[in-house]
């Protein structure tokens, strides 16, 4: 679990605005997370409680694995964005 760390809030939203540039994801507010991420190729939404300053490590590793799995981006291009 060494791998991530927490990171800021900003720097997450960085990451948001060039996964929806690039990647195709829309990012809607709603419910009790912040953010609610939609890929639009597939329609699927992945919710990330983001209402603190920083993002834990274990929000940022699951998120990482999710836009993995949903052909979204791979992982090295999710570290040299982050």
């Amino acid at each position: 679990m060494g791998e991530y760390a927490n990171i800021k809030s900003k720097q997450f939203v960085r990451l948001l605005k060039w996964l929806q540039r690039t990647k195709g994801i829309e990012c809607y507010d709603g419910g009790r997370h912040n953010y609610k991420i939609k890929v639009i190729h597939t329609g699927k939404t992945y919710p990330i409680p983001s209402s603190h300053r920083e993002i834990n490590k274990h929000i940022v590793k699951a998120f990482m694995e999710w836009l993995v799995e949903q052909d979204v981006c791979t992982k090295k291009e999710f570290d040299r964005h982050l």
